[in-house]
């Protein structure tokens, strides 16, 4: 893994920290009223492809990065679809 990769990496931890304090925040208010669920399944699909095209390529580093924005973002999706079910 050369440097490059590092940093790809790390750029992906600062991703993932993002979206965990989106998850924090959601959790705490117990809603997703401001959240586009639209928009968050848009994003859930685009992941998803860039994934399959980093699998493809067989780039370890973007591999393990994506992987592990796919699940942090699928923890997010999550809990944002549970909050909207729940003011139905």
């Amino acid at each position: 893994m050369n440097s490059l990769d590092v940093l790809t990496v790390a750029s992906y931890i600062g991703l993932n920290i993002d979206i965990v304090f989106q998850i924090r925040r959601i959790y705490y208010t117990k809603s997703s009223r401001d959240i586009s669920l639209f928009g968050l399944s848009i994003r859930y699909i685009a992941i998803v492809i860039i994934l399959i095209k980093f699998i493809s390529i067989s780039d370890f580093s973007l591999i393990v990065g994506q992987g592990l924005i796919l699940i942090t973002f699928t923890t997010y999706f999550v809990l944002a679809m549970y909050y909207f079910l729940q003011k139905q």
